[in-house]
């Protein structure tokens, strides 16, 4: 049977044996999962049947391709689920893999951790098999008609404009007010804030640009500009230096997001303020003050840069006193209520 074999210098062989002799046919290729298809593309449809290739395989080839294309954040998402998904499967044939399989991996999560962690696990895994679907490895994805766990809907937590005057006036660090400040008005999440540069700022139009960069993956890749109001506008201006990052660490450098955002939970938890509140909790308040003020969730949308109106539909329960305006406007007083 053939066999895909790596030689020293990262270049995928089909080696396989005729008549005693060993032959070694070159893919051309050091990608893995091309050099996978051509492997399959050189054996008959019995031949395939026969390659019996366990989860694990195919999870290395998965998450070196989500590595190059995805943002670290979400690489190190899809790999810890996955993790959690081979030790539960074992390493069988990915072709043994059912829906059962990962319905049966979504009760074992469930009584592990929380709700809203199973489904993360579920949607990588599911896009995993997608992906080998997409790569011909599968015939079918067997995450086909698995469904997330319901949750019930809820109101992330935010700041009103109060909340936020209390938050920014408790803060005596000078460092780290100006990117909470600018967080809270600007809706711009904590990665694309640390890694926004000078380069992508515009002063006279007031627009800073946000998209990936060698250093940094925008979520969903999709570029966008925000638009920035005086506050923001006051913030960068109050920068002298305007060479390379705008929000720079303590030292100079690039700054560790998972040190702002407990510097910012330690700031909240000092206050009366909810203790739920986290950095990403700035980019509510953001998208709470502007449908709070007659923005529709339309331009929310797009100023967050959500991909679906689903997701900034978390906001509509605010257009309350607006909706109250909408069905003002249609009244009828019938003769008689009794």
């Amino acid at each position: 049977m053939p066999s895909l074999i790596r030689d020293k210098s990262g270049v995928f062989f089909i080696v396989y044996s005729i008549k005693g002799k060993r032959i070694w046919r070159s893919t051309k290729t050091t990608d893995r999962p091309k050099a996978y298809q051509a492997f399959l593309a050189c054996q008959s449809p019995g031949q395939r049947r026969t390659d019996r290739k366990p989860l694990s395989f195919h999870i290395q080839d998965y998450l070196q391709h989500t590595k190059a294309t995805h943002a670290h954040k979400t690489y190190k998402l899809y790999e810890l689920a996955l993790h959690h998904f081979l030790n539960f499967a074992q390493d069988v044939p990915v072709e043994s893999v059912t829906a059962r399989t990962i319905d049966m991996f979504k009760v074992q999560r469930l009584q592990e951790t929380s709700a809203a962690t199973v489904n993360i696990n579920l949607r990588a895994v599911k896009a995993f098999f997608n992906c080998l679907k997409r790569w011909d490895v599968i015939a079918k994805s067997p995450g086909d008609g698995v469904s997330q766990v319901r949750m019930p809907d809820q109101i992330p937590p935010y700041l009103t404009t109060v909340q936020l005057h209390d938050l920014i006036e408790a803060i005596t660090d000078p460092w780290i007010k100006p990117i909470i400040l600018f967080a809270a008005m600007t809706g711009a999440r904590l990665g694309e804030i640390l890694n926004l540069t000078w380069d992508r700022v515009d002063m006279n139009n007031r627009v800073a640009l946000i998209e990936s960069s060698v250093s940094y993956q925008v979520k969903g890749g999709k570029m966008r500009s925000i638009p920035l109001n005086e506050t923001a506008y006051q913030v960068l201006s109050s920068f002298p230096d305007r060479q390379g990052l705008v929000f720079k660490g303590r030292r100079g450098g690039r700054a560790n997001p998972n040190y702002v955002s407990k510097t910012f939970r330690n700031i909240a938890r000092k206050t009366t303020l909810d203790k739920r509140l986290h950095f990403h909790s700035l980019r509510h308040t953001f998208a709470s003050l502007l449908v709070q003020n007659g923005a529709s969730l339309f331009h929310v949308q797009k100023l967050l840069g959500h991909s679906s109106s689903r997701v900034t539909e978390v906001y509509a329960h605010l257009q309350s006193p607006k909706l109250h305006d909408v069905v003002s406007m249609i009244s009828f007083l019938p003769p008689k209520i009794s």
